[in-house]
């Protein structure tokens, strides 16, 4: 969520917050009238992403098979047992339970790595060079910087990136 706070700028104060729950509801509730919100991305999927190094995956390929294993048990558990998955987070989070139910509905929980996610990369860069935040000129093969090799084990059906 994009929030535009209608106040002077300086002495700590800001202007725009580029942000998600829990802190929208938060800086509403403390901004109440003063806050304006609007969505960042327009209806467009927003991505959470592992990251690491080459030589971090390759040298950590047995813990990575694990996380993905854990990953796909914490999917399936959220896919069955919504109400307690609900009662988990909120526990971890410190959210009660209204707030819970006001935002579970604005996530998908789902472990996948797909094509869409390359093509939203893609965009990016192109909004890059054109904008000439970049240096490069050329389009980054994105494809060949990541790794699929753990979720293909855990989840097949998860990965439909193109190669």
């Amino acid at each position: 969520m994009n929030k535009k706070v209608t106040q002077d700028s300086g002495n700590g104060k800001v202007d725009a917050v580029a942000t998600w729950e829990p802190w929208v509801t938060q800086i509403n509730q403390r901004m109440g009238k003063e806050a304006i919100t609007r969505p960042l991305q327009s209806g467009q999927y927003a991505y959470w992403n592992s990251v690491s190094t080459t030589g971090w995956t390759k040298n950590h390929s047995n813990l990575l098979k694990k996380l993905m294993k854990s990953l796909v048990q914490a999917e399936d558990y959220i896919a069955r047992h919504q109400d307690q998955a609900k009662v988990i987070v909120g526990k971890r989070m410190k959210f009660n339970p209204a707030y819970m139910e006001m935002i579970w509905s604005r996530y998908q929980f789902a472990l996948s790595l797909e094509q869409s996610l390359i093509t939203a990369m893609e965009d990016e860069a192109r909004w890059m060079m054109k904008n000439k935040l970049i240096r490069g000129k050329k389009m980054p093969n994105f494809v060949d910087h990541i790794y699929e090799g753990s979720l293909k084990t855990a989840k097949p059906e998860a990965v439909s990136i193109i190669r």
